[in-house]
Parts: C-alpha cells; structure tokens; sequence
C-alpha cells in the first residue's frame, strides 16, 4: 500500500468530519458567516448544505481512486475554506489548516509515487 493511499483514507475521514459538521449546524443553529457577512436561517442551511456537498463529492472522486482530481481540488476546497475563515473571524480554523497541509503532503506524494 503506497503512502497516498493511506492519505487519502486520512482525507476521506477529515472530509467526513466537516461534512458532519456542517450538516450539524445546518440543522441545530444555520448560522454562518460568508466573507464577513452574517448568513442566517435558510441562507445560512443553503451554503452550509452546498458546502457539505462539495464534501461530499470530493469523498467520492478519493474513494474512486481519482486522487490526482480528488486531491488537487481538496486542497483548493480547504484554501477556499481557510481564506473565507480568515476573512470572517481573522483568525485560520486548526482544523482546517491541519487538512490543507494533509493535502498538500498528499500531493507530494502523488508526485513523488511513494
């Protein structure tokens, strides 16, 4: 088994963590900021839910083995996510900058075959 492979695996759980969280808060409490705006009720459900489903389809082009495809637009969906964080709290989510350095390593990897 190759190192990216194990990665991957390690991608597909974090993903499902964010996609569990993200429906979570859809649910329990919609509220979200969007590029410092404040999204409530079912604006909020609407990006949380979008969002989640871009999860959702990165999971399934890792679990496909595409991981050139599934990792390179992984790493795009954490930039997008560590950026909107920043705009929005000025601060970078741990979580997700922990999942953009998976990622790029993942990459690596990928380039490197091991």
């Amino acid at each position: 088994m190759k190192i990216y492979e194990v990665m991957s695996l390690f991608l597909i759980i974090i993903l499902a963590i964010v996609i569990i969280g993200k429906i979570f808060i859809a649910y329990i409490n919609p509220e979200v900021f969007f590029f410092g705006e404040k999204l409530g009720g079912d604006k909020a459900r609407i990006y949380l839910i979008g969002n989640a489903s871009v999860c959702i389809f990165l999971v399934i082009l890792l679990l496909k083995k595409n991981y050139w495809k599934g990792t390179i637009l992984t790493t795009l969906y954490f930039i997008y996510n560590i950026y909107e964080g920043y705009i929005s709290y000025q601060t970078i989510p741990h979580f997700i900058l922990f999942s953009l350095i998976i990622s790029i390593l993942m990459l690596i990897c990928l380039k490197l075959n091991i």
